[in-house]
């Protein structure tokens, strides 16, 4: 008897806000490492025209790689799929001696062209269905695919929605920040009403807070921002992301930081924010 294997179903989780410097790709990569040293295969989408998440996988600029694919690529030509802007997730640099792959991370490559993008999808039928289409072929190889978004709330975030089953909102605890969730909320209401039909299905899962001060010295107005963010989002609030040093360091050396400073406060918070979205270590 022929035994059929069942097709991955995986957590898609788009990182979102609608301002840049928020921490989603720093969330971004940092979640997707975690898993995937608990043995979870886990595809980082860097769909940001900062490519911040590529540079923190290893590649400082990925639209120089010669013959490489790109999202944009993706985006823009009709023949070129997305399993072709899949590369290796890396701890350092590209080409640097010691950089070695990540077992069981992989990244579709950013590009700085995506900035153009929704001036490309403005003319694109379905255009908002972007994403889910690209994700499409390639999803079910993976166990989580987290998607790093723009800091905006255009047409690449409405696509990253749609392609998603959960929205986490990175902010930092601060009054004006925090004020900002409720376009993301209401953002997320207007796909699934809007796009019913085409099985916009996701849902606010967590507020994760970063860059969050240690002592209440380094701010008492960000100390407030936290038990606002308490007493609005209650049990979506997730373990938050201390504020730390090692945060832009690990970046500037293009290493995430499971692998930058193990047993640094940085390090052990995102393994707690895993926990907090229901991830446990595999067998």
């Amino acid at each position: 008897m022929t035994v059929v294997q069942a097709e991955r179903i995986p957590r898609i989780i788009s990182m979102t806000n609608q301002v840049g410097g928020s921490g989603k790709s720093t969330s971004a990569v940092n979640l997707g490492a975690q898993l995937a040293t608990w043995g979870y295969k886990t595809l980082v989408v860097d769909a940001d025209d900062q490519a911040d998440a590529s540079v923190a996988l290893g590649y400082m600029n990925p639209d120089a790689l010669e013959g490489q694919k790109t999202i944009y690529h993706c985006l823009t030509e009709k023949d070129t799929k997305l399993q072709e802007a899949i590369v290796p997730a890396l701890a350092g640099p590209l080409g640097a001696d010691g950089t070695k792959p990540i077992d069981n991370l992989h990244l579709v490559l950013g590009s700085g062209e995506m900035e153009n993008a929704e001036q490309h999808l403005t003319n694109t039928m379905n255009r908002e269905m972007w994403l889910k289409k690209l994700l499409a072929p390639v999803k079910g190889d993976y166990d989580v695919i987290i998607i790093d978004c723009p800091g905006s709330l255009g047409l690449v975030v409405i696509g990253a929605i749609l392609a998603s089953d959960e929205v986490v909102a990175c902010v930092k605890p601060g009054y004006k920040e925090l004020r900002g969730l409720t376009r993301i909320e209401q953002k997320i209401e207007l796909v699934k009403e809007e796009y019913e039909e085409f099985g916009a299905h996701a849902e606010l899962t967590g507020v994760l807070l970063v860059d969050v001060p240690t002592h209440r010295s380094q701010g008492a107005v960000w100390d407030d921002g936290k038990k606002m963010a308490q007493d609005a989002y209650g049990d979506l609030c997730l373990p938050p992301v201390r504020r730390s040093p090692r945060i832009p360091e690990s970046y500037a050396h293009q290493k995430v930081l499971i692998y930058f400073d193990r047993a640094g406060d940085a390090t052990a918070d995102y393994m707690a924010v895993a926990k907090g979205l229901g991830f446990k270590r595999q067998k």
